[in-house]
């Protein structure tokens, strides 16, 4: 048992507090928050201290929430403050509780104009959700409106993920693109990371980043466009990761002090028993 005069002074408790919670794997922030706080014994800085690195590591994670039967997504880019977001496609804006992962005090958003750079929005939205259903197995995303000196962009969140008994893996992509016809730069970024846990503790993160163009020339085409560069960039950095498993797989048995026989196979013990 730590004594009184041993206890860290409450400034380094904090920064170490803030620290072990700012590393916990996408969908583990709850459990981690509960083993610090039965460290800490003390609810009240606990809950103080990390309410602003919890809403930052749901922002950051893309964390989707259910409004109303349907889902959305907690992002820096659709915070309205005071804890509350919107959802451009149900054009509703919700409270979001950080820790417990609930959104309640769903209200009508008035924010959007019905213009053409929504109609451009939506389109794209859509097409993205046909794209989600097609590749990953569960996801949601959204496609964010904003504007720089009254010149209107667009930003896209993408996040899948997987939370298991004894492992964590999180898929999510950027795309951020302009509204300026006839072409467009898009700048995109692809993180994935996973956390196992069942014989091992093993945290694994990989990350790209993507600049290309395309061009505006229909709102229907446009979203075409966009759908079949994020599915190239996202095979490439499948593929890529792939290939660097299978490279630190053979980078591993190359050191074992007795080199084994690696032949990808299966053993079929049943008949090398009965042989």
């Amino acid at each position: 048992m730590m004594s009184n005069e041993d206890e860290l002074p409450k400034e380094e408790k904090i920064n170490l507090i803030c620290s072990l919670l700012q590393q916990a794997p996408p969908g583990e922030f709850r459990n981690v928050f509960e083993d610090i706080r039965l460290l800490v014994c003390d609810d009240h800085l606990m809950r103080h201290e990390a309410a602003q690195v919890c809403a930052s590591h749901t922002r950051n994670n893309f964390t989707t929430v259910s409004v109303r039967g349907e889902r959305s997504l907690v992002t820096r880019h659709n915070d309205v403050g005071g804890n509350r977001f919107f959802d451009p496609q149900s054009k509703v804006s919700f409270r979001f509780d950080h820790l417990t992962r609930r959104a309640d005090k769903i209200l009508n958003y008035q924010g959007t104009r019905r213009d053409s750079a929504e109609l451009w929005r939506e389109t794209l939205n859509v097409t993205l959700e046909n794209y989600m259903k097609k590749h990953f197995i569960s996801g949601n995303c959204r496609v964010y409106r904003k504007s720089l000196k009254s010149s209107p962009f667009f930003v896209v969140c993408i996040e899948s993920h997987q939370y298991k008994h004894f492992w964590n893996a999180l898929w999510k992509s950027e795309w951020t693109l302009a509204l300026t016809p006839p072409v467009t730069q898009v700048m995109g970024s692809i993180t994935l990371q996973i956390h196992y846990f069942r014989k091992a503790n093993l945290h694994w993160a990989a990350s790209t980043t993507i600049e290309d163009s395309i061009y505006l020339i229909n709102r229907t085409q446009f979203a075409l466009d966009f759908e079949k560069l994020i599915e190239s960039e996202d095979n490439k950095f499948q593929i890529g990761l792939v290939q660097s498993l299978q490279v630190l797989s053979d980078e591993i048995w190359r050191v074992l002090r007795r080199q084994l026989p690696v032949t990808r196979t299966k053993i079929r013990w049943k008949k090398l028993l009965t042989s």
